[in-house]
């Protein structure tokens, strides 16, 4: 029983998510890459001249991180509103810690996000500690107990199952590395080992959750079947994959990967721009007419260059200027490659861009926020069903749901498209929950606020929303 095999469309997979997660980190990670992402000029030169030549054409080269920034710039675009979330007073912990380790639920779905822009694939578990029985309604609440969801990346997603249970197919195995400390000898230092989460469907239809370490050989660690807050068995497993197109087991596109294809060749045209700029920038003085006696003082003395230093040359002499005519072709490339990036959803390194409407922004942003859009609507359906699975490990009842924005476009609200509004609204003509939505999108109004919560504080405030009417002689009306 092998224990680490390891999926092969994930080992595929595997250097295409490596180049777009060492892309997002930057020029450090880049550049400590070394010829994995610059080749050397002469690789079959091995002398320690030409690793030297080497370590400077690539401490010239820039790295110009178009792809992190675009992604964070994206995840940016969806946190502008806040999400939308609802659970009863039992999950209200993971306003602050989902996790158990201080990580609340925004801050963890900014992670998903991030990943799934990276890589186009992600792991969500829920799980609970073990306990004999139910729980206790106490400790729940003083929070001694409770539900936590932990992220998993893709590459250490390595192996899954599905079957078909009724008329769906259903996960049957999941196997998870993970990573665990333990002392050393000395009681001082830590070593970090690494272990497998293997969470499976019985025979009988049960869930079942093994660990398995490596002590002269993997073995089973520990072994569990989990249960819900009532103390019955779980028939699935708790554990949902999210995608960039779907949130099943297939391993979906990477959205940023051809960015940071670009990115990289961005790089290369870089690294030969500056080294040419380098050999080849600097003007140089030639002379000719010199005879041996000339040479050999000039070179014993050297020469100053410059309009306050005059040169003296022998009769017959001369002197000049070498410089190199401008070289535009890496330079160009790297424009090209720019322009490339900004077609691909770049919009933070685009250049000259003007005031636009946001018909103008949302037409000329479509595919990119077609692709977001969906990254988004996908990862709040995944924590909207982890959170119903926190309710049943908790017990608990009530609405769970997690909704993340999707307007991605900031729009002003013309004042007289408001002051229209409000008379469609005191005329009858505009339902006042399609009003509230519409504010709701302008963000004049809390996103979170229901239309009941409206409507009670408007009923109890002192003054309301009013607006003077011309057409009724100034009388202020309330909506």
């Amino acid at each position: 029983m092998d224990v680490t095999y390891t999926r092969p469309e994930l080992t595929a997979a595997l250097r295409r998510w490596r180049l777009v997660r060492d892309v997002c980190k930057g020029s450090e990670k880049i550049k400590g890459g070394k010829d994995d992402y610059l080749p050397k000029p002469n690789p079959q030169d091995k002398s320690k001249e030409n690793e030297a030549r080497y370590d400077s054409y690539l401490a010239r080269a820039v790295f110009y991180n178009a792809t992190g920034r675009t992604k964070n710039g994206l995840i940016g675009a969806v946190f502008t509103t806040w999400p939308t979330l609802k659970v009863p007073k039992l999950l209200e912990y993971v306003n602050t810690d989902i996790d158990g380790v201080g990580v609340s639920i925004y801050q963890q779905s900014q992670s998903v996000i991030g990943h799934l822009l990276e890589v186009g694939r992600h792991g969500l578990l829920v799980d609970y500690p073990a306990i004999e029985g139910n729980a206790s309604l106490a400790d729940m609440q003083a929070g001694r107990i409770r539900a936590t969801v932990t992220s998993y990346k893709a590459e250490d997603i390595i192996n899954w199952r599905t079957r078909q249970v009724g008329g769906q197919h259903v996960l049957s195995l999941v196997v998870l590395k993970e990573q665990y400390e333990e002392d050393t000898a000395d009681g001082f230092g830590q070593e970090v080992k690494d272990q497998y989460r293997v969470l499976r469907l019985t025979e009988e239809g049960r869930y079942a959750v093994e660990i398995w370490r490596n002590e002269g050989g993997w073995n089973l660690y520990d072994y569990r079947e989990p249960t819900d807050g009532r103390g019955n068995k779980w028939t699935e497993i708790p554990f949902t994959f999210l995608g960039s197109e779907s949130n099943d087991s297939s391993i979906d596109d990477a959205p940023l990967y051809d960015m940071a294809e670009l990115n990289i060749a961005h790089y290369r045209n870089s690294a030969d721009y500056e080294d040419s700029a380098y050999l080849v920038g600097q003007p140089q003085v030639w002379m000719s007419g010199l005879d041996e006696q000339w040479r050999d003082w000039m070179q014993d003395n050297g020469i100053y260059f410059g309009s306050r230093a005059p040169i003296l040359l022998p009769q017959g002499g001369s002197a000049g200027i070498l410089q190199a005519q401008p070289n535009s072709i890496a330079k160009e490339a790297m424009d090209a490659k720019e322009r490339q990036m900004v077609a691909l959803g770049a919009r933070l390194i685009e250049q000259g861009s003007g005031a636009k409407t946001a018909t103008q922004e949302q037409n000329e942003n479509a595919a990119e926020h077609s692709v977001l859009s969906l990254v988004v609507s996908n990862v709040s359906e995944a924590y909207t069903k982890v959170l119903e699975w926190m309710g049943a490990f908790m017990n608990a009842n009530g609405t769970m749901e997690y909704t993340l924005n999707q307007n991605f476009v900031r729009v002003q609200i013309d004042s007289n498209l408001l002051a229209s509004l409000i008379k469609g609204v005191q005329a009858g003509l505009i339902p006042q929950s399609d009003f509230w939505r519409q504010l709701r999108d302008y963000q004049l109004i809390d996103p979170e606020k229901t239309d009941d919560d409206v409507r009670d504080e408007l009923e109890t405030s002192s003054t309301g929303l009013g607006l003077e009417d011309a057409d009724d002689g100034g009388e202020s009306s309330t909506v």
